[in-house]
């Protein structure tokens, strides 16, 4: 799945979770004077500050380092193609990226040397390895970055278009918003705003987290709208060319394994007689697809295959073990050819029975096209997002930070 349908999926899967009721949170530092903050931030060298590095920052400047809110709704962390960007979207577009690592490597996280029981908040303070100098914090803000890059420029292709969200959707993902200050008391939270300060960013609430939910909605619509577009585009030839593949039956006659796990000599034997019986009572049938499917459901000991008659399509170079893939892809190999050969992955030893079938049908390949679609579809979207002008500001600085 590319970047973006894990990124659609998530916001979906959350929506659900966080059917927010829409309450108000702090009403934040209205009166702070935000141009001496600018200047403060702009004279720090960090390029992310730490939530606890801020507010001192706020009380050694006499303002107020509690009601911040203004700090992150009322300023401007960055400004693309003239589209400006506050703090707390940033926060959320960041929170997203972090949610979908953790959904993905998150049980890895401790071997890229990654703490997460900080949260965001945390993430400012950790070295991250894909960086050269920058923080996790500062990773994740990047990826945010380029998601809202190419959220407006999909933004801008729907404006062109026409493409919008229909009212139901919108009304669905309204809906899916309501009670969730019930549902976030279980687990200790005074209300919706407060979990999604927490989660999202200072400054986010229920109701900025509703329309950044659609803005993200409608930018999903019209990458699935050209996705689809370009799949219908790709020809048999270009399959055929990226990802050639080829059908293949077998039956799998493993050797048994001694007391201690291993895989004696003997058993090995014993496995390739019985293989050899296996294909000369298909050789003296009518030696047909038909009757090695027919062995292969009544013989072959592979769980994967032997249902549907040790049937494999669209296997490509260098997927089964080696003797399996010598013989599927061997210059001279034609369709009928049929033998045998050894076979082994550490987890069994065994003899293949095998009968080439013949090159896959490119139409059919339904996971090629869909791969192929969606690296054009991505190629499309970088040429859209590759010459946008991004101005990265003081305030900037401060986006990632949660309750």
């Amino acid at each position: 799945m590319n970047c973006w349908k894990k990124l659609f999926s998530l916001l979906v899967v959350l929506a659900l979770i966080c059917s927010f009721a829409a309450t108000s949170f702090a009403d934040g530092a209205e009166e702070a004077d935000l141009q001496t903050v600018e200047a403060l931030l702009e004279s720090r060298e960090e390029g992310s500050l730490t939530r606890a590095a801020f507010e001192e920052l706020l009380t050694e400047a006499g303002l107020d380092a509690e009601n911040t809110d203004a700090y992150y709704t009322d300023t401007v962390a960055l400004i693309i193609d003239g589209e400006e960007i506050s703090p707390a979207k940033l926060s959320y577009c960041t929170a997203n990226q972090f949610l979908n690592f953790m959904n993905t490597y998150g049980q890895y996280a401790v071997y890229f040397g990654m703490d997460t029981s900080g949260g965001l908040n945390g993430l400012a303070e950790q070295s991250c390895p894909f960086m050269e100098n920058g923080t996790w914090l500062d990773y994740f803000k990047e990826q945010g970055v380029a998601a809202l890059q190419q959220s407006i420029a999909l933004g801008r292709v729907a404006a062109e278009e026409g493409i919008a969200i229909s009212e139901e959707e919108a009304e669905a993902n309204r809906q899916s918003f309501a009670g969730f200050d019930e549902v976030v008391r279980q687990y200790g939270y005074e209300n919706a705003d407060e979990f999604i300060a927490g989660n999202y960013g200072l400054g986010n609430t229920s109701e900025s987290l509703l329309d950044y939910l659609l803005e993200f909605a409608l930018a999903g619509n019209v990458y699935e709208k050209y996705e689809e577009q370009f799949s219908g585009e790709i020809t048999a030839e270009e399959i055929k060319e990226n990802y050639p593949s080829i059908d293949v039956r077998h039956i799998l006659v493993m050797a048994e394994q001694d007391e201690n796990g291993e895989f004696t000599d003997e058993a090995k034997e014993a496995s390739r007689a019985r293989a050899e019986e296996i294909l000369n009572e298909w050789l003296a049938g009518e030696a047909t697809e038909e009757s090695f499917a027919a062995l292969a459901e009544q013989y072959s000991e592979d769980p994967g295959s032997s249902s549907n008659g040790g049937l494999y399509t669209f296997v490509q170079p260098g997927q089964m073990v080696q003797e399996f893939n010598d013989f599927c892809f061997a210059e001279e190999r034609q369709p009928g050819d049929s033998g045998i050969v050894y076979g082994t992955n550490g987890s069994y030893a065994g003899y293949h029975v095998m009968y080439f079938v013949g090159e896959s049908d490119p139409e059919a390949n339904v996971s090629a096209r869909g791969e192929l679609a969606v690296q054009r579809t991505s190629q499309w979207l970088y040429s859209l997002t590759e010459n946008m002008e991004t101005t990265v500001l003081p305030f900037y600085k401060i986006a990632g930070h949660t309750l």
